[in-house]
């Protein structure tokens, strides 16, 4: 059935984009419509009518039908008859369908064909549509999903600033000690230091060639979150790993380092060193990150018997392995150079991210409409700071050729 209310609403674009072609002419021209015209006019404007009844009827009927569905899963009494999975089922089959309403809802308003629908998730701002949660939602999914740093990291979906305690690199006294009966247990642990999340405004400008949007073969909505995501997984996965001064720090203030003796080589020694600054304890879920030069580098490194370093990964996850850790290659790191960081290794769970919940996100029609495209914005708050110092080490190149060497922290 979604395929015959698929192909009635391609009808009706391909009408609709025939009506404006026949007023455009008329418009170039500097002239009213010749009567053949106005009478082809106004016979493609009943068909138009007539599919959008069409399709009304059709989800009319299928809403009919789910209520009548979902009636047969209680009993006499109102009480359900439906169990814990089929619940869950059920729930998961709402979301996905409030997900294809709104879908199909936002390729229509981009494409022109409708306007504000009260039931469609889609309101009106000064500077355009908002799209519904639910798109904004699977783009900030995506994004994670493309990166495994956003994946691995520890989110806060909460508005406004957010304390949270940080855990120290130096933070090993055990705090656990012998004790006797009726005298006082002597405190050994040690104070946690906390660290602030606040909300950093960041936003991302995608124009779309409306010859993309005009083309009904292609599934738009998933267009537009493939290239959102994109945008916001680059950017997002930039400021976890380098930070920006002044704003979202990420990994940059990282305590456990590792100086290597050049300023654009790295030997096996130095990553063996860099590996060994995590506690053994984290280095299950941890992986190495790095430009591709970089990596290329290591992959011709080999240890003290002739075997190299670098291990191809046969899951094709990652880009390889090192030790047996996992290579993660990003194109937000940078190469070896004096003082750059070009490789984190560690269990980025340590890496705390704080993002409101909601992705704002705005069409933008006539702004860019002297340059055949549309505009979509997005808007998020957000930060990132490590958590846990000790879960994220990082190596840093010679400052000066010659100087340098393993890190004292």
């Amino acid at each position: 059935m979604r395929e015959k209310t698929k192909k009635l609403t391609e009808q009706k674009a391909k009408l609709i984009k025939e009506m404006e072609d026949l007023v455009n002419v008329a418009t170039e021209e500097e002239r009213a419509l010749t009567e053949e015209e106005q009478a082809k006019f106004d016979e493609m404007e009943k068909k138009i009518n007539a599919l959008t009844e069409t399709v009304a009827a059709i989800e009319k009927q299928r809403e009919l039908k789910k209520e009548a569905e979902d009636e047969e899963g209680t009993d006499t009494d109102g009480a359900s008859t439906s169990t814990p999975s089929t619940q869950n089922d059920e729930a998961k089959t709402k979301e996905e369908r409030a997900y294809l309403n709104d879908a199909k809802v936002f390729a229509q308003y981009v494409r022109n064909f409708i306007e504000e629908r009260a039931d469609s998730n889609l309101t009106m701002g000064n500077n355009g549509a908002i799209i519904p949660t639910t798109i904004a939602n699977k783009i900030i999914q995506t994004a994670y999903d493309i990166s495994p740093v956003l994946q691995k990291a520890t989110k806060y979906n909460t508005k406004g600033k957010l304390e949270i305690p940080t855990v120290d690199v130096d933070n090993s006294t055990i705090n656990m000690a012998y004790a006797e009966e009726f005298k006082d247990l002597e405190s050994k642990s040690k104070n946690f230091d906390s660290v602030s999340l606040n909300n950093f405004l960041a936003g991302a400008l995608t124009k779309i060639s409306n010859s993309l949007i005009n083309n009904t073969d292609i599934d738009l909505t998933e267009k537009v979150i493939e290239i959102m995501s994109v945008d916001v997984a680059r950017f997002l996965e930039k400021e976890a790993l380098i930070g920006t001064s002044g704003k979202a720090e990420g990994c940059s203030t990282a305590k456990l380092n590792v100086t290597a003796t050049a300023q654009t080589a790295i030997t096996a020694d130095e990553l063996i060193d860099l590996k060994n600054k995590i506690k053994q304890v984290f280095r299950k879920n941890s992986i190495w990150i790095m430009g591709n030069d970089t990596k290329t580098a290591i992959e011709k490194l080999k240890d003290a018997d002739g075997r190299y370093l670098f291990n191809n990964d046969l899951t094709g996850e990652f880009d390889g392995n090192i030790m047996g850790y996992p290579v993660y290659v990003s194109d937000n790191m940078p190469a070896m150079s004096a003082g750059s960081v070009p490789i984190l290794f560690g269990d980025f769970s340590g890496l705390a991210v704080k993002q409101t919940k909601d992705l704002e996100m705005q069409i933008l029609r006539e702004l860019y409409a002297t340059q055949h495209a549309t505009g979509i914005v997005a808007w998020t708050e957000f930060d990132m700071k490590i958590e846990n110092y000790q879960k994220i080490a990082k190596l840093t190149m010679a400052t000066a050729s010659g100087t340098g060497g393993q890190g004292d922290s």
